[in-house]
Formats: structure tokens, C-alpha cells, sequence
């Protein structure tokens, strides 16, 4: 028996079981700063407009608030397990997500106030999640887990269903932003369009990564955050519509944009459900 070749494997499972602690670190910090931004957007609006880097309007207030809490609730995840399998996911997510925004405030920098303190703050914040979550996507790119495998059949059709269609859609806001803005309950400019492309191109990429393969403890992950999004963003609508009245509901398009964020949110709950019978069987 070959007792140094059966060390060195289980050494590799072992880092593979446990994440960086420059990872942990940066998730921990990004977590605190979510909190923060996410928490005063979402359930403060009126205190954190004011302040924010660029002009919001109530909608787009509440919605950054729900895309933000919705990454903190991921990134909980990632600082309560400390785990590769879920670090996988939540790195590939960051990078999509941090990359895109990165891209689209450098196109659109006439929409920042340059000579604001926060401005800058913003650019190197984002600068820096998008290099460390770029460097983690090489790190867990080149590893081999081997706890992953395929799902059933009909959750491997619908996750590249859904990463189609969101990606399709995503594609279409960054790319066609007035076209693909259209389909939303509250107007949005090109940069807001171009903005929360991010949101969908990041479903898109974590459930293409999910369908090909995946571990419970990843399905687990990504139904959460599908059930935060959905949460989030349903209540936030229904709080600033309350208030402002403004999208028409009469409109066949916008019934179906808040039907898209409940399908999330029931899917997200059939991951968890799912996740929980692989445990059982794997």
C-alpha cells in the first residue's frame, strides 16, 4: 500500500473541505460592508439616498437594498460552512456579478460625481472583489472536487432552462438596454438597465454551473438566494408601490416580471427540498 500517495489525497480533500483564510477574510469584510449599504437601502431609503453615489429613484432604492442583502445572505452562508463546495458557487457568482458592475460604472462614469470621496471608494471596492474573486475562480477552477455529481434529470433541464432564459435576458440589458429595459414595472435608464443585467447573468451562471455539476450543500446555497432575491424584491416592490403608486398593473408584462421573481422563489424552495433528499441518497 502506498501510504504517501494516500496522505497527499487526503490532504487535498481536506483543503478541499476548507476555504482560504485571505477568502474568508475578504467574505467576512464584504459581508459587514452588505450589511451596511444593503440594510440602509432596503429598510432605510430615505436616510441612504441622499448619500449614495449616484441619483435613486424609490424603486431602484429598495431594489439595490434586495440585491445587496441577497449577497449577504449567500456570503453567510459561505462564513457558516467555511467549505469549498459552496465557495465554488459563491466565487463564481461574486466574479460575474463584481465584473459586470465594474464594466458598467467605467462605461457610464458620467453617472458618478468624480469628486466625491464615495465615488472612489466605490471603484476600489469593486475593483478589489473583482481581482480576489478572480484569483479564487482560478484557485477552485483548477481543483478537483470529488463530492460533486449530477442532479436528476428534471433539475438538470430546468437549471439550464433557467440559466438560458436568464442569460438571454441579461445579455439583453447589458447589450440592449432601452429594448430589454421595457420589460420592467418602473422606467429604467441605461445605466440601471445596463446595472442589474449583473442580477441575471449571475442566476444564469450559477444555475449552468449547478446543471452540469453540483453538490447538496451547492443546491442548497443557490436555492437560498433564490428565495432571498424573490423575498427581497417582491416586498420591496409592494412597500414603495404602497406608497408611490406608480407601476400599472393592468399591464400583462409587469404581472409577468413579478411571476419571474415568485418562480425564483419557488424554484429556490424546490432546491432546498432537493438538496436535502441528495444528502439522504449521496
Amino acid at each position: 500500500m502506498d501510504f504517501s500517495s494516500t496522505s497527499v489525497r487526503d490532504r487535498t480533500q481536506v483543503r478541499d473541505r476548507s476555504i482560504p483564510v485571505p477568502l474568508f477574510i475578504l467574505v467576512l469584510i464584504s459581508s459587514v460592508l452588505l450589511l451596511l449599504v444593503g440594510g440602509s437601502l432596503f429598510f432605510f431609503p430615505e436616510v441612504a439616498r441622499p448619500r449614495w453615489v449616484w441619483t435613486l429613484t424609490p424603486f431602484n432604492t429598495r431594489f439595490l437594498g434586495a440585491i445587496y442583502l441577497t449577497a449577504l445572505v449567500g456570503f453567510s452562508l459561505l462564513l457558516l460552512t467555511r467549505k469549498a463546495i459552496p465557495a465554488r458557487l459563491i466565487v463564481l457568482m461574486t466574479w460575474v456579478f463584481t465584473t459586470v458592475v465594474l464594466i458598467v460604472s467605467c462605461l457610464q462614469i458620467d453617472q458618478f460625481d468624480v469628486t466625491r470621496r464615495t465615488t472612489h471608494i466605490w471603484f476600489w471596492l469593486y475593483a478589489a472583489d473583482c481581482l480576489g474573486s478572480s484569483y479564487y475562480l482560478w484557485h477552485y477552477g483548477k481543483q478537483r472536487l470529488p463530492a460533486l455529481r449530477r442532479l436528476p434529470r428534471p433539475w438538470m433541464v430546468y437549471l439550464q432552462v433557467q440559466a438560458g432564459f436568464l442569460g438571454v435576458y441579461g445579455l439583453g440589458l447589458l447589450a440592449f438596454p432601452a429594448r430589454f429595459g421595457l420589460f420592467w414595472p418602473w422606467p429604467l435608464d441605461t445605466f440601471h438597465s445596463q446595472l442589474y443585467s449583473a442580477i441575471f447573468l449571475v442566476g444564469a451562471m450559477g444555475a449552468a454551473l449547478l446543471a452540469w455539476k453540483t453538490a447538496a450543500a451547492e443546491l442548497l446555497t443557490f436555492g437560498v438566494i433564490q428565495m432571498a432575491l424573490s423575498g427581497f424584491v417582491l416586498s420591496g416592490v409592494w412597500v414603495v408601490d404602497r406608497a408611490v403608486q406608480k407601476i400599472d398593473w393592468s399591464l400583462f408584462g409587469n404581472w409577468m416580471w413579478l411571476g419571474a421573481f415568485v418562480l425564483l422563489g419557488i424554484t429556490g424552495l424546490g432546491m432546498v427540498w432537493q438538496s436535502r433528499q441528495l444528502r439522504r441518497s449521496w
